[in-house]
């Protein structure tokens, strides 16, 4: 299926923008990790469906070398760590004042993206909303401590 990015980024967002305030209300009803564990649900649970894609999957992954494998495995890990972090930004404060910090990714995409692979997709427009985005995050925290 194709769909062009940007409207699959909105896509994103929207989801994202109903899932947060959810977040936020399970949160104060029941424990982190039992959010963590609804999260994984759908997975095991369409996972039957995608066993030879999987299967096919590892059987790549071995043939790369070390250093890449590791990169993929870590996926998992990272994904995790960022959402317990979502999860106790919303916790401590409130989803929007945490999903709009959280927002300054795109930030570290441009340097890791950077630092990892060399790659620089910064133009001046790029630039300026970059620094915006950190303002904007800036001004938030200052006058919600």
């Amino acid at each position: 299926m194709f769909i062009p990015w940007y409207v699959a980024a909105l896509g994103a967002a929207i989801t994202w923008g109903i899932y947060y305030p959810l977040v936020d209300m399970a949160l104060k009803r029941i424990s982190l990790y039992s959010i963590i564990l609804l999260s994984m649900i759908p997975v095991l649970l369409v996972m039957p469906l995608f066993l030879k894609t999987v299967s096919n999957d590892i059987e790549t992954v071995k043939t790369l070398p070390a250093s890449e494998q590791w990169i993929i495995v870590s996926l998992g890990l990272i994904g995790l760590f960022g959402e317990v972090m979502v999860y106790l930004a919303i916790s401590a404060k409130n989803a929007t004042l945490a999903s709009l910090i959280e927002m300054t990714y795109p930030v570290f995409v441009v340097l890791f993206a950077y630092l990892f692979y060399r790659q620089m997709h910064v133009t001046a427009s790029v630039f300026v909303g970059g620094l915006m985005i950190f303002v904007g995050a800036g001004l938030i925290i200052y006058n919600n401590q």
